[in-house]
C-alpha cells in the first residue's frame, strides 16, 4: 500500500476555494480502481492549512491516478489557492494493523 499525506496552506480569501478544489479531486480519485481511501482534512492547530490523505492499493494504481483528467485539473487549479509550497510525502507500507490487533502487555 501506498499511502501520500500532502500539507497545503492558503489564505482566508482563498480557502473556500482550496476546499471546493480538494473536495472534488478527492470525490474523483475515490471513484478510480486501486483508490482504498482519499481524504482532505482541515488541520485544527494550523490555520487555513489542509491535510490530504491519500490510501493506493499499488504503485501501479498512484501512477494510473496521477495521469488522470482530474489530478491535471488539480494541478491546474491548485497553484493560484497556495501562498508557500506544498509539503508531500510519500510512504510505502508493508503491513498495518488496527488498534485492536495490539498486544497491550507487550
Amino acid at each position: 500500500m501506498i499511502v501520500v499525506i500532502g500539507r497545503v496552506v492558503t489564505d482566508a480569501a482563498r480557502r473556500e476555494d482550496l476546499k471546493r478544489i480538494g473536495q472534488t479531486v478527492a470525490r474523483a480519485s475515490r471513484a478510480e480502481e486501486g483508490c482504498l481511501s482519499y481524504r482532505v482534512y482541515e488541520d485544527t492547530e494550523v490555520e487555513n492549512e489542509f491535510v490530504f490523505v491519500e490510501e493506493w492499493e499499488s504503485q501501479e494504481a498512484l501512477e494510473r491516478h496521477f495521469g488522470t483528467s482530474h489530478i491535471a485539473d488539480f494541478m491546474r487549479a491548485i497553484p493560484a489557492t497556495l501562498v508557500a509550497l506544498p509539503d508531500v510525502n510519500f510512504h510505502t507500507i508493508q503491513s498495518s494493523v488496527g488498534l485492536g490487533d495490539l498486544d497491550p502487555t507487550a
